[in-house]
């Protein structure tokens, strides 16, 4: 395979060739008509070898509806807003638009769906998506999934002249397709088209102590379906099976520490290398795109955090970090930047990830699996608090950042009625908890 420069500049020197063959074709026709017409056809056709959506007025008006140039809409373009609209609040509002969709449908199939609605069309000229016989994206937890996470993660770094054509930035279905072509027994099937917009995904976690007042807390929170319950998918941590009804009960060895860190806080961050060790086992992690690890209490408000972290809507950084991630890196979320008081920027720690509410990628999470043992080595864990481990962790591993305050009492506070921000702490008891999960979502 090439390098993934000259692949491009060759597609797109063949493609410019089409162009200019077409072009000549309607010299050679000499009528106007059919001259528009292979112009159109054209850049259809080019659009379609680079696999790329055209969105130039009616380009695709002199095909017949299946004959029309395939491919993805790709972000910038008008289709491509009128699919995220489409996944985001269409299907919520009006399930009724979408018949045989659902919230968990592929960017493609909605794609497809509004490629085929004709009043709509006229506007977004959305293009069908190609077809790819045979292909199968792999799912977490089977063996290609595992090998692909492998390559993007660990592989790729450490031995780049194994991979080429592939870089940092290639989606994951290029890094599928590399591994059915050189080894189709871990991954038998080539992947399916790369999707410019995945829905948000959340999975939710806590550790809570059998004492005290988390329980009754988090009981109660299940029962209205609040906080962490309201996510797509969900577990708890603790040493022994709690008895919340819906939920499964992950168990360590403990959930007692001791003493205190330098500054101040809990060392507890072998309790929660331990927990986290129980989600890789658990692996449901693997199906969202977000894992979201809080306190008992925490007031966490997932639809508006779902918001917050798609795509096209996630907030500029102030305070970005000095190298460039990779996107197999993965994103954490910063939450405190007391360090804006005395007119210091990013660097020293700051700005911090505050434990009562901690968000990260998938791709950040499986990052920290894999080199969980280079933090431990590089890093004094055991006497650490597990926000500034994970923290210090993520850094280490290069892995992006987002900021994003909450309105958390231990940094800044903010008021349960401010829709600025996606969680509040600390609220220990169900009358002032479910005070704010109600003021919240008005």
């Amino acid at each position: 395979a090439e390098g993934a420069a000259r692949s491009w500049r060759g597609l797109a020197s063949t493609a410019a060739a089409l162009a200019l063959l077409a072009s000549a074709l309607v010299l050679v026709a000499g009528r106007a008509g059919r001259a528009a017409i292979a112009g159109r056809a054209a850049d259809g056709f080019a659009a379609e070898f680079l696999g790329l959506a055209s969105d130039a007025g009616d380009a695709t008006a002199p095909y017949a509806a299946d004959e029309a140039p395939c491919g993805m809409a790709l972000q910038g373009s008008a289709c491509y807003g009128a699919v995220v609209w489409a996944m985001t609040d269409g299907i919520s509002k009006h399930p009724e638009w979408y018949p045989g969709l659902s919230e968990t449908s592929l960017y493609e199939d909605f794609q497809r769906h509004l490629s085929t609605d004709k009043k709509n069309n006229q506007k977004n000229k959305c293009p069908r998506p190609c077809e790819k016989p045979g292909c199968k994206t792999a799912k977490p937890g089977t063996a290609c999934w595992d090998n692909v996470q492998w390559i993007m993660t660990k592989g790729l770094a450490d031995h780049p002249e194994w991979f080429k054509g592939l870089h940092a930035s290639s989606p994951v279905e290029d890094f599928q397709d590399h591994v059915h072509a050189t080894n189709a027994t871990a991954c038998p099937t080539t992947a399916c088209n790369p999707q410019p917009f995945a829905q948000v995904s959340l999975f939710c976690w806590m550790v809570v102590r059998r004492q005290g007042y988390e329980l009754p807390l988090v009981k109660a929170q299940a029962a209205a379906k609040a906080g962490i319950f309201a996510c797509d998918d969900y577990a708890l941590v603790s040493d022994k099976d709690l008895g919340v009804k819906g939920a499964t009960t992950l168990l360590i060895a403990s959930t007692s520490v001791g003493g205190y860190t330098r500054d101040g806080t809990s060392p507890n961050a072998p309790i929660f290398v331990d927990a986290w060790d129980k989600i890789r086992e658990d692996g449901r992690f693997l199906q969202h795109s977000w894992i979201v690890k809080t306190d008992p209490d925490a007031v966490l408000i997932p639809a508006r955090l779902k918001k917050k972290l798609v795509p096209d809507s996630q907030p500029e950084d102030p305070y970005p970090t000095p190298w460039k991630a990779s996107p197999s890196a993965g994103v954490w979320v910063t939450n405190c930047d007391k360090m804006a008081n005395w007119g210091a920027g990013w660097g020293d720690g700051w700005p911090m990830m505050y434990g009562a509410v901690e968000i990260f990628s998938r791709e950040a999470i499986s990052n920290y699996f894999s080199n969980i043992d280079v933090c431990k080595s590089a890093l004094p864990w055991q006497g650490m608090g597990e926000d500034a481990f994970m923290g210090s962790c993520l850094r280490k591993l290069k892995a992006g950042e987002l900021f994003m305050k909450q309105g958390d009492g231990a940094c800044a506070g903010g008021m349960c009625t401010d829709p600025n921000y996606q969680a509040f702490h600390p609220r220990k008891d169900i009358g002032s908890w479910m005070e704010c999960w109600g003021q919240a979502n008005r």
